[in-house]
């Protein structure tokens, strides 16, 4: 019997700041070896799950760690770049997430960000994490994503917080300008 590896503290605490309800449809961009897929589908009874990654490696390792999901109809993983997800036969998500995925942040043209919002389901919700080796890379990426952000139309709310000596951002994203009142996002 295979071991299922340790889930990193920075995923266990991204995928705790997520609202998934059981019913919800969710995309993980960058899906890795899915230790947040894990998670998730833990919470989804009639929702579903769907891992994307450009690695073959890390799609296969994905869905292993997370057989019984798939199994259950629950998980999917595909081996695809965001950029070449299509809306049309993907259908839109309640909840889009990615963690430490450096598209967000390193695409000026904000791509990324655009197709993200195209895939959200209406009041869908865009959450971006990040751990920074310091405070200062923190600071680099925290202001490059709130140029994309706003550059890309995103009302958004970042904290940061630190797990294990581990320096973690967070970006709540809603596509528009437009905040809900103080506390309700």
């Amino acid at each position: 019997m295979t071991k299922t590896p340790a889930t990193p503290a920075r995923v266990v605490w991204a995928v705790s700041q997520l609202p998934v309800r059981p019913d919800h449809r969710v995309l993980e961009v960058g899906a890795g070896r899915g230790a947040a897929a894990e998670l998730v589908c833990a919470r989804l009874h009639s929702g579903s799950y769907l891992g994307i990654d450009r690695s073959v490696t890390a799609i296969t390792s994905s869905a292993q760690r997370n057989q019984q999901h798939v199994e259950r109809n629950v998980a999917q993983f595909r081996v695809v770049a965001l950029e070449d997800v299509d809306p049309s036969s993907t259908g839109q998500f309640d909840i889009i997430f990615a963690v430490n995925v450096n598209l967000f942040w390193t695409e000026p043209d904000q791509r990324g960000l655009t197709l993200a919002r195209r895939l959200l389901a209406d009041q869908g919700q865009l959450w971006l994490f990040y751990e920074a080796p310091t405070p200062a890379a923190s600071s680099r990426v925290g202001n490059v994503l709130v140029e994309r952000l706003n550059a890309a139309g995103y009302a958004y709310e970042m904290i940061t917080e630190t797990i294990e000596r581990s320096l973690l951002l967070r970006l709540h994203c809603l596509p528009g300008r437009h905040l809900p009142e103080q506390g309700s996002l």
